[in-house]
């Protein structure tokens, strides 16, 4: 069965909303609840909010594209980010990620004048960092300079100062947390903001992740999310992921970029077997090379109806939308769709005709 809504031991979580964590705090409240053209509050909306940290001149992710097409659509070729992290960098994610969270709260508290409190708090999910591979000079931590690369030592050495970085930066950020005391906000993990998990000569993110779940559930009692792009491969580690590496996961359909997958339905099927939510995908704008930019609409009516179809309208699932989500006020189009996604999110959607 797919991943429930409503999990107490996942802060009741519904719908997980990814969004910047370098918006201005106007530009949260059409994610919070309802708005209509006036920026007038209605209805409460995403209840969980996975924020990314933005941080110049650094890359937080673990590779980039430098060929001209997708994954799996010709001239495609992903590498290692060249420019990963350091600890003055993860420093600044962390401040990046307070200020998110700091105006999320502060929306909450502006919208609560207007409608009713919601009836839980609202979960925030941050994502770690990835300790990209061709960091060998990170900064010092315990006294040592920590290496995520092969140079110079094994890839045992390597992983394991891989795992030094990520255990230092969530005991920083809690410390942080605790002292923020933004108490109208539920801090519910962390997330691994790699779409895949993986082993080769040079990089074992699996036994890394072992680590990193075990001390988040451990140290924290916090959770550890993913949301794996979809691929036969990643379906495989949907298999009992619970007792492995993470606490919940959303399988991406992916139908939303790709020309050759022709549906929402198989992904749906492999995320139902395997206790996993699903991520819903829209774009109003994206800085991809994506052949079926003008089947946007389309294709998330498809995703849409087949919450329905498919019954994933009743699972947690978490949300992708490329581009600012208060620019959907703005164009007629466009603001149907958001609130279809309203309705969704409230499950009241039906089923309506693909154009």
């Amino acid at each position: 069965m797919y991943l429930a809504q409503g999990l107490e031991e996942l802060g009741f979580l519904r719908h997980l909303m990814i969004v910047s964590s370098n918006y201005e705090e106007a530009e949260y409240y059409p994610y919070l609840s309802l708005t209509d053209a006036n920026n007038k509050p209605k209805e409460w909306l995403f209840d969980s909010f996975l924020l990314i940290p933005y941080v110049k001149n650094f890359s937080l992710g673990a590779d980039i594209n430098i060929g001209t097409t997708m994954s799996g659509e010709g001239d495609f070729y992903a590498v290692p980010s060249p420019n990963p992290g350091n600890k003055e960098a993860w420093l600044a994610a962390i401040v990046s990620l307070m200020s998110g969270a700091n105006k999320i709260s502060q929306a909450i508290k502006d919208i609560s004048k207007v409608i009713e409190e919601p009836e839980s708090k609202r979960n925030i999910v941050v994502a770690l960092p990835y300790p990209g591979i061709n960091q060998c000079s990170f900064g010092i931590i315990d006294g040592k300079n920590l290496n995520f690369s092969i140079l110079g030592q094994n890839l045992t050495e390597a992983t394991k100062d891989r795992y030094s970085a990520c255990e230092w930066f969530v005991e920083n950020f809690m410390a942080q947390w605790k002292k923020e005391k933004i108490d109208n906000l539920n801090l519910l993990g962390f997330y691994w903001p790699f779409e895949t998990v993986y082993r080769g000569w040079n990089v074992d993110d699996h036994w890394l992740l072992k680590e990193i779940h075990r001390y988040i559930n451990v140290s924290y009692n916090k959770k550890l999310f993913w949301i794996p792009f979809w691929a036969s491969y990643n379906v495989h580690l949907l298999d009992d992921y619970q007792n492995y590496y993470f606490d919940a996961a959303f399988l991406q359909p992916n139908y939303m970029f790709y020309e050759k997958i022709k549906g929402v339905e198989e992904a749906a099927e492999a995320a139902k077997k395997r206790n996993a939510g699903i991520e819903m995908e829209y774009f109003l704008n994206l800085n991809e090379p994506i052949k079926v930019s003008q089947e946007r609409h389309k294709r998330f009516r498809e995703y849409l109806n087949g919450g329905v179809k498919y019954g994933y309208m009743d699972a947690a699932c978490a949300w992708f939308v490329g581009g600012k989500i208060g620019e959907m006020l703005k164009d007629p189009i466009e603001f149907e769709f958001y609130q279809d996604i309203v309705d969704f999110v409230h499950k009241r959607y039906k089923i309506k005709n693909i154009i």
